[in-house]
């Protein structure tokens, strides 16, 4: 898909940046946003405040900061956690690190965290008023920004960004109103191709199980699917053609152990050879990239160098490389290997064959249920390896089960090799994309201001359960009711452009309302067995049914749009019903004088939320101060319309008629 440029641009004065759009700003990035250091380490003090660390892996590793991840535990003084617990916007750099291209890694905050407290090597850049945080993030993605940071860093052993580096690096940006544009652009975008690069990863992964399956077939079973089987009395293995045997390892090789390294030999004789480290020595292949040398006594080099054919093991290592053989063919010449390698010398058997027992479900699971293990990482002695039971048919079969496994692993490591490699340029177009977009080398708001369309659509009626499930089911709570479910339906609908909902709403004293959309929903969510609405006094509930959450298989569809939908859930969903109300009819109030192609200052849109004339007269009853806080707080969060959808109609009501009831109990 290829998108517009702006139609003026103008020299931007960097010559990594180029041109920016004539609109836009250059400015240092302390204009647009406070940035300042944490102090805060990993110790725990008694006399401080208990608290969650986010650390610098934490921001390494994520993309986004959020409530549910898995944080270490430390404490902060008051003062420290008052100015470094993560809220909403802020963006989390990486400002420490071992090279300069890991500066300036970032995370994204979406929400406040109250009890999460930024660690130590991190900095916080927090937007100002006219600044959107998810903007900022994403210029810290981008290419240009990352370039400043390394050319900025200082240091020898370890580089860092000063304060001073932090603040002064340069950035483009325009009004927040089309930062906010960009930033849910990117949002939809980059959901998208994240889909299809998790889709890919699964195939690598199918790819290599299908590898894996092919080969516990092959040495357990055999090519001939006739053959009569016999039980091998072992339950790993299973059946064994009847013709084939169970042979231990030790008596089919010699395992041999290496040469440990840093030995002092005194006054004898010594001579330089080739040595061969666990780093060498990989699941499934040797890397002699970088193979050093040892000294040893020339006696030494008869007994432990290397022959054609030998498989070496590392002793330890991750579960799922544990025993998968590398066959050396005497690649250098005199070469002996380290310690912690065994080598395994065959007498008349194949080393493509015990690779093959070795690395197939049969030899790992012998290998993990023997190991030593601690967290992620076992080890394995030489007397279990000796110990490897080998189904073992005869050599002609052997040879015919190699050859058809190697042509079939070779097929299957080149689909996974190409896989890879899209996955790779996936990644790239990622990047350039969020590049493009945050420095105006593409203008997407015209893309914000359409409808979002699927090829797949949902009726109306289904599309409103499927987004009242999904909001009961994340949101529901004591303060869930029917006006409140209402206002976070319809933000969800205009403001995720989700335009299959195509609600009908009239301007009514609670805001925007649909009740021809709402008597449906009640009646589908309990028909779908979702959700049942139930009278509890003077207020409607949702209690959960059966299958409850089953909705969510539908949710795929809503794959553009659910990251805004995300976004009204998260700031909104403990919201109280009159919280939502302000802000559904503010909303409702905005997005009707864009769509009339009116006036859509600060003064316009209070005056259209407000007022008896232009919407409900319990309206006024909301003092104007809080219309005004609820304004900033929308701008501020980014929750800002485009004109999309349809109108909300006025409704009859005039002033001086009797109240409607506006609201239900809090």
């Amino acid at each position: 898909m290829s998108f517009p440029h702006y139609e003026r641009y103008k020299d931007s004065g960097m010559e990594w940046l180029g041109e920016v759009p004539e609109h836009w700003q250059v400015n240092r990035l302390k204009q647009i946003a406070d940035v300042f250091p944490s102090n805060v380490d990993k110790k725990e003090y008694a006399d401080e405040v208990p608290v969650r660390l986010c650390n610098y892996t934490d921001v390494y590793y994520n993309d986004v900061i959020t409530a549910d991840m898995e944080l270490m535990k430390a404490t902060a003084s008051q003062e420290q956690v008052d100015k470094f617990t993560l809220r909403s916007g802020d963006t989390i750099l990486t400002k420490d690190s071992e090279t300069a291209d890991d500066i300036a890694i970032s995370a994204y905050v979406p929400n406040d965290l109250p009890g999460v407290v930024c660690g130590y090597h991190l900095s916080i850049a927090r937007p100002k008023p006219d600044a959107v945080g998810a903007f900022i993030k994403r210029v810290f993605d981008a290419a240009y920004i990352r370039a400043q940071a390394e050319v900025a860093a200082n240091g020898l052993t370890r580089v860092g960004l000063s304060q001073y580096a932090l603040d002064n690096l340069l950035v483009a940006y325009p009004n927040r109103n089309e930062q906010s544009q960009i930033a849910q652009f990117l949002d939809r975008e980059t959901l998208k191709i994240d889909a299809l690069i998790e889709e890919q990863q699964r195939l690598i992964e199918f790819l290599k199980e299908k590898r894996q399956a092919a080969i516990f077939h092959a040495v357990t079973k055999g090519l001939n699917s006739n053959t009569q089987m016999v039980d091998s009395e072992i339950g790993w293995i299973g059946l064994i053609p009847s013709h084939w045997r169970i042979v231990r390892l030790r008596l089919l090789a010699d395992v041999r152990g290496g040469v440990a390294k840093g030995r002092n030999f005194g006054e004898a004789e010594t001579v330089q050879v080739p040595y061969l480290r666990v780093a060498n020595v990989q699941a499934g292949y040797l890397d002699l990239g970088d193979v050093t040398e040892i000294e040893i006594e020339p006696h030494e080099l008869e007994r432990y160098r290397l022959l054609p054919g030998d498989v070496l093991m590392n002793e330890g290592g991750d579960f799922d490389k544990l025993g998968r053989g590398a066959i050396w063919r005497g690649q250098i010449e005199d070469c002996i290997h380290q310690n912690h390698v065994f080598s395994v010398r065959l007498h008349d058997v194949e080393p493509e064959w015990v690779t093959l027992v070795s690395s197939s479900d049969c030899g790992r699971f012998y290998f993990m249920t023997r190991s030593k293990q601690s967290t992620n990482l076992a080890s394995i002695s030489s007397s279990n390896l000796r110990e490897l039971p080998v189904p073992l048919p005869p050599k002609n079969e052997r040879r015919a089960i190699i050859e058809k496994v190697t042509a079939h692993n070779k097929a299957v490591d080149a689909l996974i090799e190409d896989t890879a490699r899209a996955i790779e340029l996936m990644q790239e177009r990622r990047n350039a994309l969020i590049s493009a977009a945050v420095t105006g080398k593409i203008d997407v708001r015209a893309s914000m201001e359409k409808p979002i369309m699927s090829a797949t659509q949902y009726s109306s009626g289904f599309a409103h359960q499927l987004l009242a499930a999904e909001i009961l089911d994340r949101c529901n709570s004591q303060r869930m009711g029917r006006i409140k479910l209402q206002k976070l339906i319809h933000l969800c609908e205009y403001h995720g452009q989700v335009s299959e909902v195509q609600g009908d709403y009239s301007r009514k004293a609670a805001g925007p309302f649909d009740a021809k959309a709402m008597a449906g929903i009640s009646k589908n969510l309990k028909k779908q067995k979702w959700f049942e609405e139930v009278k509890e006094g003077e207020r409607y509930v949702y209690r959960p049914l059966e299958k409850r959450g089953e909705h969510k298989k539908y949710l795929a569809h809503w794959q553009a749009e659910m990251p805004r939908i995300d976004e009204v859930l998260s700031l909104l969903g403990n919201f109280r019903t009159r919280e939502c109300e302000i802000v559904s009819t503010l909303y409702a109030a905005w997005n009707d004088l864009l769509i009339d192609g009116g006036l859509a200052d600060d003064a316009t849109i209070l005056h259209e939320a407000s007022s008896a004339e232009r919407w409900h007269k319990s309206k006024e009853q909301i003092a104007p101060e809080r219309w005004k806080k609820a304004l900033q707080w929308m701008k501020d969060k980014g929750l800002v319309p485009v004109g999309y959808g349809k109108h909300t109609r006025h409704t009859a009501v005039q002033i001086g008629t009797a109240p409607e009831v506006a609201h239900e109990p809090a």
